[in-house]
């Protein structure tokens, strides 16, 4: 399974979660579920077994560094969103940006445009194509500021 089914299936857990599920196995079940009816990259290859212990490692890592830096990530978002209140972001584009941002600051194994361009094509396929600038530009400038401040 590649990182990129895996990190979708960690940010469908964190918007089960802030829709107020508990974003637990039973979530994570549904999400192989729906990518293996619907599709994603390496879906082919999502087995009975998948996620194996690799995926499941990032996915709860990622699950709970969003759950764990949420005001902070939050923060970043609201400061960087001139002119937009998180309660007026769909939680989806919220879902994505927290996933992202949390990357950037606490992944080093994820280049921060790997992130960027995952979070882009995140936004496109549960969002759409109207959304993906708005989520750029926000992680584009987290991304500068965040090396700005190296």
């Amino acid at each position: 399974m590649s990182r990129t089914t895996a990190r979708t299936a960690a940010m469908q857990m964190i918007f089960e979660r802030v829709s107020g599920g508990q974003g637990g196995e039973e979530t994570l079940q549904m999400v192989y579920d729906e990518l293996r009816e619907y599709g994603a990259a390496d879906a082919g290859r999502i087995g009975l077994q998948e996620p194996d212990e690799e995926d499941r490692a990032y996915i709860a890592q990622a699950f709970e560094g969003v759950m764990q830096h949420r005001d902070e990530l939050d923060s970043l978002i609201e400061k960087t969103s001139k002119g937009w209140k998180l309660d007026q972001m769909s939680l989806v584009i919220l879902s994505i940006l927290r996933l992202a941002i949390w990357e950037i600051y606490y992944e080093p194994q994820v280049p921060d445009r790997v992130a960027i361009a995952e979070a882009v094509a995140l936004t496109e396929r549960y969002s759409g194509e109207e959304d993906k600038p708005f989520v750029n530009g926000i992680l584009g400038t987290i991304q500068r500021e965040k090396e700005a401040q190296q």
